[in-house]
């Protein structure tokens, strides 16, 4: 079932994002996959791939505008297509270092993303 969602997530991501200079699918994506079933509920941590993989992605968060808020649109897709535990999504970045110019919360605004 894991694996299903995954797979419809990352074809989601894919097909939303086909002309942004961050590509869901392959840039963000493989980045998240790892956090899943922390945000999810299904583990009381995240995984050490999970926060390499954010920390992977503040630092590609770095390079241009544009790449921030394409980023920011698959994060802010990831958190309203799945039923993430709200309280673990805010949590995230503090447990695994993650500190970027894209917050990681279940509101995220890309439009205020500079």
């Amino acid at each position: 079932m894991v694996k299903i969602l995954l797979t419809l997530f990352a074809l989601a991501l894919i097909l939303g994002q086909t002309n942004a200079v961050s590509q869901c699918g392959t840039d963000v994506a493989p980045k998240l996959i790892s956090c899943f079933s922390f945000l999810l509920g299904r583990a009381t941590s995240p995984s050490q791939d999970c926060c390499v993989g954010l920390q992977g992605l503040a630092k590609t968060t770095i390079t241009s505008q544009s790449g921030r808020k394409d980023i920011c649109m698959c994060i802010r897709t990831a958190t309203q297509t799945f039923a993430f535990d709200y309280t673990k999504v805010v949590k995230l970045p503090q447990l695994c270092n993650y500190t970027s110019a894209i917050s990681i919360e279940p509101n995220l605004d890309c439009s205020k993303i500079i």
